[in-house]
């Protein structure tokens, strides 16, 4: 069996899309990484009740200020595996802050919709997702961080343009 190296993968399509690569899918109790072999390890197993309300990835060959990949929160209306590709629209940004060696430092999150999906076919915005939407995620955030004893705070939002900002600064940044 063959894997695909994600050197390959370009973060942008030409239609403006990006690529996404789905390591944690929507559902999941559990957070995995992808190791340098391209497995599939488990990185943290969630409290019994929390569960991953969106699936969770980055762009690759893109490089955020926090040196990872830039990370993506990935909306569709069911459940895709890990290592999943998935074409997808930016519509906003969860600004955030956690603790990195005893700093807090920004590690915000891109949120983009799957252009295949039929649900979200319409929303363009971050704004335009249900009432609550963004709220939800961070609260999930918060527990998260709780749970592994990481201090973190939510510090804003932010529309479709800046994830495009942060998109392209991030593939500059490669």
């Amino acid at each position: 069996m063959s894997m695909i190296d994600l050197k390959d993968v370009a973060p942008r399509n030409e239609s403006g899309t990006v690529n996404v690569f789905v390591e944690t899918p929507k559902g999941s109790r559990h957070k995995y990484d992808i190791d340098d072999h391209g497995l599939v390890r488990i990185a943290i197993e969630l409290p019994e009740g929390v569960t991953f309300p969106c699936s969770f990835g980055f762009v690759p060959n893109t490089i955020a200020p926090d040196g990872d990949a830039l990370d993506i929160v990935l909306i569709t209306a069911g459940e895709v595996p890990a290592r999943s590709l998935i074409e997808a629209r930016l519509i906003g940004v969860l600004k955030m802050e956690n603790d990195e060696g005893g700093e807090m430092k920004r590690n915000d999150r891109v949120v983009a919709v799957a252009t295949m999906s039929r649900v979200f076919s319409e929303i363009k915005e971050l704004e335009q997702m249900h009432s609550g939407f963004a709220w939800d995620i961070e609260e999930f955030f918060k527990t998260y961080n709780e749970m592994i004893e990481r201090p973190f705070e939510v510090v804003g939002r932010g529309d479709a343009a800046e994830a495009h900002r942060m998109l392209e600064e991030a593939e500059a940044a490669a």
